[in-house]
């Protein structure tokens, strides 16, 4: 048998070339032609080495043998960390000026110069428009690979992907269009291409083709079996071998047969060839016929011979040249490429862990395109198949097994002993479940991660526990305060009986004795009240729950749950108003679960069909305010008006019934952010051109501050409303003199020193600092000289201050959702606590400092006292962007990612009560049990 072959037969990695005799034709080679042919977007968008590039290379070799003008552009050269939106689109314009030789009909340098007034994605979109279609005639399609590179910039590069949506729908004005389209392929979902999840309306993939890229089937494989047949008679079975071991993924399985070619020596002994059947014309028929018979039987022995060697060998060489000591042998990478996305460090590694965890263990997942589900399948190490997801292939299986993925869960979690022995007992060893210090330092952790279903299970199972042992020392502080009476009360028995005795005793010693046994009660009265009041507000808090549990399980409309759900609410909520009686702060609450319950209650209750005529007032009123997401929304200081923003360039103002008062467009291209001057004669807009305009409230522009290079991102007046600071996303802030307005202003002060973006930027209410907090979420105090004075040891998303009378107390919150209140005229930060939100957005004082309104991206505005309580949640049908509270803190505003604005009614526990009673005032079945709560 001959050993040698072509030893560049099978390529391990890159494109292969036009005319590569090893190129495996798959179903997704004609759909991705034919879809560009007929002039459709495609996107091929899937785990790395799966053969994108080779088949963008097949591709463009097909359309351009049709005419067809095409570039291919590696988007990953133009570079990301470091590079402006200025070098990036005028890079991507280089190129396509170089593939398609238009040097000779426009000077790009010059051409792009010239029209600095228009931001790069108008300069490159007009470039597309009056250069490339008007100087090239066929169709054009253009190819952009590894799309994922743009994830890594400093910016978000929507407008691009905007761009190409545009391309598509200039094709009703402009026939010249119909003969552009593009092609995108990378590793990433659309979902992460897309970092503005709310504009749904420019993103190209909801009118594009999806190409799917699978691994090879045997058919479609058989170019690979003739670099095999030099080794082996039996190529075919061979190769069956190697997509066994494979599943079909293009890079390991080119890679294994190129290891087959490079070890025969690892082939296995085979059986010896079976001699023919030979004799001459004196041998009788029937011996002829017995020699053939066995020389049949030794040839299916031998072809069984073959699919074992086939087997053997395989086996063989996936496991010593592939599985053992892969770390050493995977060149060019691919298993660590798999293992850094499979263990990235991230929210959701531990729910991501948890799933692929199950597939391993054969339990059946259904594909329902959630994050974790498409980290996996873009790893490559999962694949959909039929309606599951299961392993891609048994290489996979082997190198990231079990053993290996509970090792790592192990040592992320840290209650991983405590919840393996609590799983092994059927979750009832209750003695591994986490109390105290463990517990806390268990849900900080969790904070922020998608986790398994096991890890719900087993923190729920302990926080359930410490609810019972609280039981437990409440039933011990029962008994102890029953023996404490029964001390007094004795105590008072052996005082009576001394009175007798102490008639005989005159001066100070009589006083000390009587001094000391009142002490001594009057102690033992004060741990009583105190042990009361503890019971009650246990009692009260768990009643609450008890009513917002039953509220919130109900799956349907259920009136009579809801109905009682509610009755159980105002029980609470009327046990709990007479023990704060007269205390008006939030934060002397002793528990806060009723106020929840009534307004959770009372808002699934405005939401049922049948019952929203009961209720006798509006709590939340709706309209749509702009075209696309609103940015931002804000109340007037003095006026009953709010003011919104959005990506369509308009500012409206409107009344608190959603009637608009004014309107206009700000000729900014977007308004990010917009905001009232402490007067309210004046509004602040804050644009997308990097300019800062100043308007009356009749939408006259008073003055155009210009400072900020790219885009502005957030505003603060000053509260005499004498400085407007600033910042935007090119690593500074900047201050204003507006003391002379109308006149106009004078230049600026900046404010340097930021990681890249700066999210945001807040005077202090008595104007004497302010804060900046930058894209690395690190937070600056800075004098009005521009002098940093203090960084704080603290990552945040976002930063509220309290009002004036507290003017150096300001609250955090980080992005896992966890709150911080600072006063930096004592020790810095005072308190901490965890909110509910995963990823949390931004967090804003009530305007009399009693609440903080939290926001996440689960479409939720949870109220907090500032004891760490929740005291409401408001639950939105489209993402948050903005809240904004009213100046009497009786209303928030909430702006959406669909154009909505919602005005939503803040109530306190009196209003909360009066309404829930007022409902069941035409609901007669409860009168009777009525009369005693609402009396």
């Amino acid at each position: 048998m001959n050993f040698t072959t072509k030893p560049s037969y099978y390529q391990v990695g890159g494109s292969l070339t036009n005319n590569a005799p090893n190129y495996v034709k798959r179903q997704a080679d004609d759909d991705f032609y034919n879809g560009l042919k007929a002039g459709e977007f495609c996107y091929v968008l899937n785990s790395r080495q799966m053969g994108k590039s080779s088949l963008q290379v097949r591709t463009i070799q097909r359309l351009r043998n049709e005419g067809i003008a095409c570039a291919a552009i590696d988007i990953s050269e133009i570079g990301n960390r470091g590079v402006t939106p200025e070098q990036w689109y005028a890079g991507l314009l280089r190129i396509l000026e170089n593939n398609f030789n238009l040097s000779d009909i426009v000077n790009v340098r010059t051409w792009w110069r010239d029209r600095n007034f228009l931001t790069p994605v108008q300069r490159l979109s007009e470039f597309i428009e009056t250069v490339l279609l008007p100087n090239i005639s066929s169709n054009i399609v253009i190819f952009i690979d590894e799309i994922d590179s743009i994830l890594a910039l400093d910016f978000p590069a929507d407008d691009f992907l905007a761009l190409i949506r545009s391309c598509y729908n200039k094709r009703a004005n402009n026939s010249e269009f119909d003969r552009l389209t593009w092609a995108l392929l990378g590793v990433a979902s659309p979902t992460d291409l897309c970092r503005e999840q709310n504009v749904s309306s420019n993103t190209p993939f909801n009118i594009g083709k999806a190409i799917e890229l699978t691994g090879f089937d045997e058919t479609e494989a058989q170019p690979l079996a003739a670099g095999l047949a030099e080794l082996t008679d039996s190529p075919n079975q061979v190769l069956r071998e190697v997509l066994y071991w494979t599943g079909g993924q293009p890079f390991l399985t080119q890679k294994l047969c190129k290891l087959l070619l490079e070890n025969p020596q690892l082939i296995p002994n085979s059986a010896p060839p079976t001699p023919p059947c030979q004799g001459g014309e004196e041998d009788s028929a029937a011996r002829c016929q017995e020699a053939e018979e066995e020389a049949a039987a030794r040839c299916q022995e031998g072809e069984k011979d073959k699919i074992n060697a086939s087997k053997e060998w395989v086996e063989k060489v996936v496991r010593l040249k592939i599985v053992e000591n892969w770390e050493t042998q995977d060149v060019p990478e691919h298993l660590s490429t798999i293992r850094d996305r499979l263990f990235k460090e991230n929210q959701r590694i531990v729910r991501r862990l948890g799933l692929y965890q199950q597939i391993l263990e054969q339990t059946e997942i259904v594909p329902d395109g959630s994050a974790e589900q498409m980290e996996l399948r873009l790893s490559g190490l999962i694949v959909k198949h039929g309606e599951k997801l299961t392993i891609s292939n048994p290489i996979y299986e082997a190198v990231f097994n079990k053993e290996l993925i509970q090792e790592k869960l192990e040592k992320l979690s840290p209650y991983s002993e405590a919840i393996k022995l609590w799983l092994n007992s059927s979750c009832e060893d209750n003695s591994q479940l986490l109390r105290g210090n463990d517990l806390q330092s268990a849900l900080v952790w969790a904070a922020g991660k998608s986790l398994r279903n096991e890890d719900f299970q087993f923190l729920t199972a302990s926080q359930k526990v410490i609810l019972s042992d609280q039981n437990q020392l409440l039933h011990s502080a029962t008994l102890e305060t029953k023996k404490a009476v029964g001390d007094a009360e004795k105590a008072w028995s052996e005082a009576d009986s001394a009175k007798q005795k102490a008639k005989q005793w005159i001066g100070i010693g009589s006083g000390v004795l009587a001094a000391s046994l009142l002490a001594a009660i009057g102690f033992s009265t004060l741990a009583y009240q105190r042990f009361k009041l503890a019971q009650a507000s246990i009692e009260i808090e768990q009643n609450g729950s008890d009513a917002l549990l039953l509220a919130v399980s109900q799956k349907t409309e259920n009136s009579e749950a809801l109905s009682e759900a509610l009755l159980r609410a105002i029980a609470s909520g009327k046990k709990l108003k007479t023990l704060v009686k007269n205390k008006h702060k939030l934060e002397q609450y002793p528990a806060t679960r009723p106020l929840l319950a009534l307004q959770i209650i009372l808002d699934k209750i405005s939401e049922t069909q049948q019952f929203k005529a009961s209720l006798s007032q509006q709590r939340k009123i709706k309209w749509q305010a702009h075209k696309g997401a609103v940015t931002s929304v804000t109340f007037s200081p003095k006026r009953y008006i709010l003011a919104t923003a959005g990506i369509d360039d308009r500012v409206r103002m409107w009344n608190f019934s959603g009637q608009k008062i004014v309107e206009w467009k700000a000729l900014q291209q977007s308004v990010n952010m917009v905001n009232f001057s402490p007067n309210g004669n004046f509004l602040a807009t804050a644009g997308r051109d990097s300019t800062v305009k100043i308007w009356n409230l009749s939408g006259k522009n008073i003055s155009t501050l210009k400072g900020i290079q790219g885009s502005v991102t957030s505003i603060s007046f000053s509260p005499d409303g004498k400085l407007l600071a600033a910042a935007g996303i090119d690593s500074y802030a900047a201050i204003w003199d507006l003391s002379k307005l109308p006149q106009l202003v004078s230049s600026s002060l900046k404010l340097p020193g930021h990681n890249g973006l700066v999210r945001s930027v807040n005077f202090s209410p008595n104007g004497d600092f302010l804060t900046t907090l930058d894209g690395k979420s690190t937070v600056r105090l800075w004098n009005l000289s521009g002098k940093l004075k203090k960084t704080l040891p603290i990552q945040a998303i976002g930063l509220s201050f309290t009002p004036a009378k507290h003017q150096y107390r300001f609250a955090t919150v980080t992005w896992n959702g966890k709150v911080g209140l600072w006063n930096l005229s004592e020790k810095g930060l005072v308190k901490e606590f965890q909110t509910l939100h995963f990823d949390a957005k931004s967090i804003s004082f009530s305007p009399d400092g009693e609440r903080l309104a939290t926001v996440g991206i689960d479409k939720t505005v949870r109220l907090w006292n500032l004891a760490g309580r929740q005291v409401a949640q408001f639950e939105f049908e489209e993402n948050v962007v903005s809240v904004s509270w009213s100046r009497d803190g009786k209303q928030i505003a909430v702006a959406g990612s669909d154009g909505t604005v919602w005005l939503r009614q803040v109530e306190g526990l009196e209003e909360l009560l009066k309404q829930s009673c007022n409902f069941f005032t035409t609901q007669p079945k409860y009168f009777t049990r009525l009369s005693t709560l609402c009396k």
